[in-house]
């Protein structure tokens, strides 16, 4: 009986003991959410503040004054340094606005699709560049072009 009363006291405690430590578990869980809560609404934040950085980016593109080049600094015949040109050929704002899209599905956005080559969609241009292995130039050259658009096939199921 001695043994029987022991086992059941040492049955208890371990119950108390278990007890406790489940309910620490639960406010350490109760925590851990609100941390997660609180990491996914900064994440959010700084998705929104990069997009709006990309538009403050390119609305200060379009009204800063281009520098005209300099005849000496001109492009070789078929090459051009302006992003709205692939070789001799213009692009026109729907071109760059459907890049511009095809970036931002691609994940180097958020871009605003506005048609117009600005500070931001650059840096898209030339992060996409260097993840494929091209000539970083933050132009919409051919290969770059092409090479959205295979990406952008590639990618849809």
């Amino acid at each position: 009986m001695a043994r029987l009363s022991q086992a059941a006291e040492t049955a208890s405690a371990d119950r108390e003991a278990l007890a406790a430590e489940l309910e620490r578990f639960i406010e350490g869980n109760q925590d851990l959410r609100h941390i997660q809560k609180q990491i996914a609404a900064a994440a959010q934040e700084l998705k929104h503040l990069q997009y709006l950085r990309g538009r403050v980016s390119g609305e200060i593109d379009t009204t800063r004054p281009q520098p005209s080049r300099a005849p000496s600094q001109a492009s070789p015949p078929g090459e051009t340094s302006d992003p709205l040109t692939v070789g001799s050929i213009p692009l026109s704002k729907e071109d760059i606005s459907n890049a511009q899209q095809a970036l931002t599905r691609l994940g180097y956005g958020p871009l605003k699709a506005d048609g117009i080559v600005g500070p931001g969609t650059r840096r898209s241009i030339e992060a996409f560049q260097r993840a494929k292995g091209l000539p970083v130039t933050g132009q919409l050259e051919a290969d770059t072009l092409r090479t959205i658009k295979d990406s952008q096939t590639t990618a849809q199921p």
